[in-house]
Formats: structure tokens, sequence, C-alpha cells
């Protein structure tokens, strides 16, 4: 009985642990939105950094062997993205072409408007 109290123990400490460690991402949100626009924004952002971190970050080198940064992709860059994207130009990745524009929008919007480090 000890063996599993102590095992539940360490298991809550790491998960406690991991939870503590967690960057919070902050965002640039334009001052002049209102409380209606921030909250909806910061929604998209919230589900953009999720989209990156699940599709684009392991050919972009974040979350990846305790590596917790994201490129600070210009705005042109960001951009530029998205207008090949939206021409169906093949040099874009294969995975971001089946992509629902929405999706992209949201983790174009994410890369564009987060604080960087």
């Amino acid at each position: 009985m000890r063996k599993i109290y102590f095992i539940s123990g360490i298991v809550l400490v790491l998960f406690l642990v991991r939870c503590a460690s967690q960057q919070k991402i902050e965002y640039n949100i334009p001052e002049n939105s209102t409380e209606g626009q921030k909250d909806s924004l910061k929604i998209q952002l919230d589900k953009g950094s999720k989209l990156y971190k699940s599709s684009c970050s392991g050919c972009h080198g974040i979350f990846k062997k305790g590596k917790d940064s994201i490129p600070n992709f210009s705005e042109k860059q960001i951009n530029l993205y998205k207008a090949r994207h939206e021409l169906k130009d093949p040099k874009n990745h294969a995975f971001a072409q089946k992509m629902p524009q929405e999706d992209l929008d949201a983790i174009l919007n994410f890369l564009l408007l987060r604080k960087r480090s």
C-alpha cells in the first residue's frame, strides 16, 4: 500500500512541476479592440498555438527535445506563406496545402500576434 502512495505522490509532483514550468503565451492584441473582439481573437490565437504545436512544430523545431521556443517569422514571411496557400502554390508544405484556411489563419495570426521572447 505504501508503494502505491509513493508512486502516486511522485506522479503528482511530476505533473505539478510540468504544469508550473509551461510558459504562458502572451499576445499583442490591438488596444482599440472591444472586449468581445479581444476574447474572440484570444480564442483564435490559442487555437493557432495548439495547431502550430501539433502540425508545424515537428519541422520548425519547437517543443522538440526540450526546446520550447517559436521561430520569429517576420510579417513578410507570414504574409508570403498565406498568399502561397491561397494560390495553392506547390512550394508550400504539402501538409499546409491540405489544411483548411480557417486553421491556417489561426496559426498565422498566432505567429504574427504572439509576444516574442
